[in-house]
C-alpha cells in the first residue's frame, strides 16, 4: 500500500464505492490483472473530443483514470466493453474521458497521446488500446516505438499529426480541464478509477469509486434510466 500525488493536488485510492458522496483522502493499491486480447469494439459509435456515444443519450458517465493504473486497466478490459454494447451503442449512455497523470512519465506520455487522438475524434480507440497493451507500472514501457505502435493500430488516425500534437500545447487544455473537474466535482483528492454518473447536460449525481464489477454499473445506470 502506498500513496502517490497527482500534480499538484490529486491522490489515489483503490476499491470501494461511494454513491452521491464527496470523496475524502484516497489511497492507491498496486495490482496486476490479466489482459484481454483486444480493445472494446467502438466502430460506428460517435466520438467527439473526449466524448463517446450519442450527444442525446439520457445519461453521461465520466471516467477519471490514469493510463498506467492497473485497476483502471482491469476495468477497461473487463467491464467497459459490456457497457459499450449494452448502453453506449444503444444510445442510452455517453461517456467522457477525464484522464489524469500521477504515476510517472509513462502516464504523462500516454495521456498526452490519447488527448492528441481526441483532436481527430479517436481518443477512446487509443485509450482502450493503451489499457489492452498496458505494461508494468513505471517500467518505462511507453517508449517512442510503443507509442507509435498504438496510433498505427487505430484505423483512420493520422499518425504523424497525432504524434506531433502530443508534444505540443494543443492537448494541455483537455488535461487541465480533467484536473479541474476532478477537484470541483469529486474533491482535491481522488481515486482512480472514479466515475461520475448523471443526466447528460446536468451535474453528475452519483460517484462510483474503484474498478467495480459490471453489475454495480448496470444497477446504477438502470436506476437512473428509470427516473
Amino acid at each position: 500500500m502506498r500513496r502517490d500525488l497527482l500534480r499538484p493536488v490529486l491522490a489515489v485510492i483503490g476499491g470501494a464505492i461511494v454513491l452521491g458522496a464527496v470523496i475524502g483522502v484516497a489511497i492507491y493499491f498496486g495490482s496486476s490483472s490479466s489482459h484481454s486480447s483486444k480493445p472494446a469494439e467502438l466502430s460506428g459509435i460517435p466520438q467527439k473530443g473526449v466524448s463517446l456515444g450519442s450527444p442525446t443519450a439520457k445519461l453521461t458517465l465520466v471516467e477519471f483514470s490514469d493510463p498506467q493504473c492497473p485497476y483502471c486497466g482491469d476495468w477497461a478490459r473487463n467491464v467497459f466493453p459490456s457497457l459499450v454494447q449494452k448502453y453506449v451503442r444503444t444510445g442510452k449512455l455517453r461517456m467522457e474521458y477525464a484522464g489524469l497523470s500521477f504515476l510517472g512519465n509513462d502516464s504523462t506520455s500516454l495521456l498526452r497521446l490519447a488527448q492528441a487522438a481526441g483532436l481527430q475524434n479517436k481518443l477512446w480507440n487509443v485509450v482502450e488500446l493503451e489499457f489492452v497493451r498496458q505494461g508494468t507500472e513505471n517500467s518505462g514501457y511507453a517508449t517512442d516505438a510503443f507509442i507509435k505502435g498504438l496510433v498505427e493500430a487505430v484505423p483512420g488516425l493520422d499518425v504523424k499529426k497525432v504524434l506531433a500534437a502530443a508534444n505540443t500545447n494543443a492537448v494541455q487544455p483537455m488535461i487541465d480541464a480533467a484536473q479541474i473537474l476532478a477537484e470541483t466535482s469529486v474533491g482535491k483528492q481522488i481515486a482512480t478509477p472514479t466515475f461520475l454518473l448523471g443526466r447528460t447536460g446536468s451535474k453528475q449525481t452519483e460517484t462510483i469509486v474503484g474498478a467495480q464489477p459490471l453489475q454495480t454499473f448496470v444497477d446504477a445506470i438502470d436506476a437512473q434510466l428509470k427516473k
